[in-house]
């Protein structure tokens, strides 16, 4: 079982580049977080691993020297929209906001694009002895706790003839 360990903002920034190649190139986009809150929880996940907080954040990507004329802007529209649905991300529950964007078109075929979206991500940790982080006297290190799937159920009917 292999764990996530990329941040929501640097799965959406890889979405969107796999979906806009070969048009749009690496170095035309950067992506950034700002303005965060550290929403603290200390939930025991199993595997000795606890959920110490959820980190809600502003992020920002930015896309230089976007071709909205070969590319529909209404498909990034679209793209963006996409990852956050498939994301799972309970975005209500969260008080996420919705996305925003800023397009300033800078020459006949070239825009700059801003995409601001509210996401959150996780912050767990898992037992190492060497960890960088101490809590409740053990030591550990940031990592998201993998979870235990039941893949078979054994279901046993009271009273059945």
């Amino acid at each position: 079982m292999s764990i996530q360990t990329k941040t929501q903002l640097q799965l959406l920034a890889e979405f969107l580049l796999t979906s806009l190649s070969p048009i749009v190139k690496a170095n035309d986009l950067d992506a950034w977080q700002e303005n965060g809150t550290l929403i603290l929880s200390g939930e025991d996940k199993g595997s000795e691993g606890y959920q110490v907080a959820k980190w809600k954040h502003n992020a920002v990507i930015a896309l230089e020297r976007f071709p909205h004329r070969r590319i529909n802007p209404y498909n990034l529209l679209a793209m963006v929209a996409a990852f956050l649905i498939d994301s799972n991300w309970q975005r209500d529950e969260y008080g996420l906001d919705d996305p925003q964007l800023d397009i300033d078109v800078v020459s006949k075929d070239h825009a700059t694009v801003l995409i601001e979206v509210q996401l959150m991500d996780d912050i767990e940790l898992l037992p190492d002895d060497n960890g960088p982080v101490l809590f409740n006297g053990e030591r550990y290190r940031v990592s998201l706790v993998p979870l235990n799937i039941a893949e078979t159920v054994d279901v046993q009917q009271k009273g059945a003839e």
